[in-house]
C-alpha cells in the first residue's frame, strides 16, 4: 500500500482530541451567544409572523379592489355601451335609448359587487337624459347600490375633474370630492370610445373605506405580541385605522419605541402598516436563555461520554472507504462501498459508487442515445413519405389534366415535386430554417390548390431566423393535422410565425378550428403507446435528443377556439455554431 507522509498520529487520536475542543468550546460560547441572539430571534420570528398577517390584510384589500375593479372593466371595455353613450338622439329617442342600451348595462354591472357600490357616469353627450338623486348633503353610499348619469358639463370646474384630463385611460383610486368626509374613496376611468379614440365622459365609482380596509380590524391581535394596522397615505398620514386596536398616540414623537412593517398596495399610493412595541418583543428571552443553558450542560455530558465511541466508530469507516478507493485505483470497477445513512460517509460512499457506476455505463449510454436519436429521424422520414399523401395528390394531378386545369396542375405538380425533394434532403437530418419554410410551404401550396378556397394561410417570419439550421420537418406534421383534425366550418386560417427570442428560434403554428382540451393534450405528451399525437411526439422527441431537454413543442388549445403549436430550439448554425440558450 503506498504510504502518505504527515504527523505519526492514527485518525482515532486526532479526532478525540477534536472532540475535546468542539465540547469545551461550544460550552464557553453558546451561553453568551444565545443571550445576545435571542432578542434578535424573537424579533425576527414575531416579524415574520407580522408580515403573514399583513400580507393577508393587504391580499384581502387587493381581492375586494379587484371586485370593484370588474364593475369599472365591465363597463368600460363594453363596446355597446359606448355605442349608446355616444350616440346622439333627438330628445324624444333619448329615454328610450337610455332605458333600453344604458340602464340595463349599468345594472348588470352593479350586480358584480357584494357591497353596496355608486356608479357615476359623466358624459359629453349632452343628448341622453341625467339620472340623479338629490343627496342633501348626505353620503352618496347612505342608500345603497345605485347609479346616476350627469352630464359632464356639471361637474367640468371641480377640481379633480379638471386634474384627470391629464390621466390616461388606466384605473385611479383616489380620495374626491366629499369622499374623506364620509369614508369613501372612488375608482376613477375615463370612457373612451374604442372605434374613434375619443373620450366619452369619466366613470367614477364610490365604494366604502369599511368594505376594502374592514378586514384590519380582525388582524392585529391579540395573540402573541400584540400589534397595530393601519392603511397610510402618500403623506404617511393614517386614512384607515383597525377599530378594534387603533395607532397608540404616541407613535410618531416615540418612533424608536416601535418596530414599523410595511407592505404596499397595488393600485394605490397607499401602504398597509403594522406597528409592533419594541418591549413587547424582549419578553420571550428568559425563558430561551435558561433552555439554552440546560441544553448546553447536556450536551457537554453526552458529548464527552460518546467522545470515544464515536472515534472509533468514524475511524472504523474511513478504514473502508480508503480500502475501496484503492481497489478502484488498481481497476476493479466493480467494487462498491455499502453503507448506510444520510451523513457524508453516506454521500461520499454515494458518489463512489454512482462514478463507478457511471464509468462502466458510459459507453453504452453514448450508443443507446446515438441509436435513439436515428431511430426516431428514421421514424420521422417514414411517418412524413405516407404513400396516402402521395396516391391523393395524384388524384387530384389526374383529375385536373381531364379537367384542363393546366395552370392548377403545373402548380400542384411543381409544390409536390418541391415538396418531395426538401423533404428527402439527401439524407442530411439538419436544415436551414429557410428551406424548412420552403418545404411547409410548397405542402400548403398542394392543399390549397385540392382545398380552393377553404384553406387560408398567413406567414409572418423574421429573416434573420432564415441564416439558422433547424432538425428537418418539424413544421409540416402540424399543418397536417391542422388539415385533418381542425378543420370544422368551410374555411380554415393557418398562421405560420418564426422569430428569434433571447438566444433561440420559436416557431409557431397557429389555426381557427376546433381545438382540444387540457386532457387530451395530457394524453398526447404522457401516453406513448397510443397511436394519438404520434406525429407530435416525434417532433418534440427529435428536437430534445438533437438539442437537449430545455427545447421541444408545447401545445395551447381550447375547444372552438382553435389551436397554438409553440416549437422552440436553440439559435444554431452548423457553419457558425452558437451555443443554445435554455428558453
Amino acid at each position: 500500500m503506498k504510504r502518505y507522509p504527515g504527523i505519526p498520529l492514527s485518525f482515532g487520536y486526532k479526532l478525540m482530541i477534536s472532540y475535546l475542543l468542539l465540547v469545551l468550546i461550544p460550552v464557553v460560547t453558546i451561553g453568551y451567544y444565545a443571550y445576545t441572539t435571542t432578542v434578535q430571534y424573537v424579533k425576527e420570528q414575531t416579524v415574520q409572523n407580522v408580515s403573514g398577517i399583513l400580507k393577508q390584510a393587504r391580499d384581502n384589500i387587493l381581492e375586494k379592489m379587484k371586485v370593484v375593479e370588474r364593475v369599472d372593466s365591465q363597463l368600460y371595455l363594453d363596446q355597446s355601451l359606448q355605442q349608446a353613450l355616444n350616440r346622439k338622439v333627438e330628445p324624444w329617442s333619448s329615454y328610450q335609448t337610455t332605458l333600453n342600451n344604458v340602464i340595463p348595462r349599468l345594472e348588470a354591472a352593479l350586480n358584480l359587487a357584494s357591497n353596496d357600490i355608486v356608479l357615476e357616469l359623466f358624459l359629453h353627450n349632452d343628448t341622453l337624459p341625467e339620472i340623479y338623486q338629490v343627496r342633501d348633503g348626505q353620503d352618496p353610499l347612505l342608500q345603497g347600490k345605485r347609479y346616476e348619469l350627469y352630464h359632464y358639463d356639471r361637474v367640468e370646474n371641480l377640481e379633480w375633474v379638471r386634474l384627470s384630463r391629464e390621466w390616461r385611460t388606466d384605473p385611479l383610486w383616489k380620495q374626491v370630492d366629499t369622499d374623506m368626509e364620509y369614508g369613501n374613496i372612488s375608482l376613477l376611468r375615463k370612457l373612451m370610445d374604442f372605434r374613434t379614440v375619443s373620450p366619452i365622459g369619466m366613470l367614477r365609482v364610490i365604494v366604502k373605506m369599511d368594505d376594502l380596509f374592514g378586514n384590519l380590524n380582525y388582524g392585529g391581535g391579540n395573540e402573541g405580541v400584540p400589534s397595530y394596522l393601519a392603511v397610510m397615505n402618500e403623506q404617511n398620514e393614517p386614512v384607515y385605522e383597525s377599530s378594534k386596536n387603533p395607532l397608540p398616540e404616541d407613535w410618531v414623537s416615540r418612533p424608536e419605541h416601535y418596530m414599523q412593517i410595511r407592505e404596499p398596495i397595488e393600485g394605490l399610493h397607499w401602504q398597509v402598516m403594522a406597528l409592533v412595541p419594541l418591549h413587547e418583543l424582549e419578553k420571550g428571552a428568559d425563558r430561551v436563555r435558561i433552555v439554552t443553558l440546560l441544553v448546553c450542560l447536556f450536551s457537554f455530558s453526552v458529548i464527552m461520554a460518546l467522545g470515544a465511541f464515536v472515534s472509533t466508530y468514524f475511524s472504523k469507516q474511513i478504514r473502508k472507504i480508503v480500502l475501496s478507493l484503492q481497489s478502484f485505483q488498481e481497476g476493479n470497477f466493480a467494487k462498491r462501498i455499502s453503507y448506510s445513512g444520510t451523513d457524508e460517509f453516506a454521500r461520499i460512499s454515494g458518489a463512489f459508487n454512482e462514478m463507478a457506476e457511471n464509468i462502466e455505463g458510459l459507453i453504452q449510454e453514448v450508443y443507446i442515445s446515438n441509436l435513439r436519436k436515428k431511430e426516431a429521424e428514421l421514424e420521422a422520414l417514414q411517418t412524413q413519405i405516407k404513400p396516402h399523401f402521395l396516391y391523393n395528390t395524384l388524384s387530384s394531378i389526374s383529375r385536373l389534366a381531364r379537367l384542363g386545369e393546366t395552370e392548377k396542375l403545373h402548380k400542384m405538380v411543381s409544390g409536390l415535386a418541391t415538396f418531395y425533394r426538401l423533404t428527402l434532403n439527401q439524407g442530411r437530418s439538419i436544415i436551414p430554417i429557410r428551406e424548412e419554410i420552403l418545404q411547409v410551404q410548397s405542402y400548403i401550396d398542394i392543399q390549397k390548390t385540392k382545398h380552393v378556397d377553404r384553406l387560408e394561410v398567413s406567414y409572418d417570419i423574421q429573416l434573420s431566423v432564415l441564416n439558422y439550421d433547424t432538425v428537418k420537418l418539424i413544421l409540416q406534421p402540424f399543418v397536417e393535422n391542422a388539415l385533418e383534425h381542425a378543420m370544422f366550418q368551410e374555411r380554415l386560417h393557418l398562421r405560420i410565425v418564426a422569430y428569434q427570442e433571447e438566444g433561440t428560434i420559436v416557431m409557431k403554428v397557429i389555426d381557427d378550428g376546433i381545438g382540444m382540451d387540457s386532457e387530451m393534450i395530457r394524453n398526447i405528451f404522457a401516453n406513448k403507446d397510443t397511436g394519438i399525437g404520434y406525429g407530435i411526439r416525434n417532433v418534440n422527441d427529435r428536437i430534445k435528443l438533437q438539442f437537449g431537454e430545455s427545447f421541444g413543442v408545447m401545445l395551447h388549445s381550447g375547444p372552438g377556439i382553435g389551436t397554438t403549436v409553440r416549437i422552440v430550439i436553440p439559435a444554431y448554425s452548423e457553419t457558425f455554431p452558437i451555443d443554445p440558450v435554455d428558453p
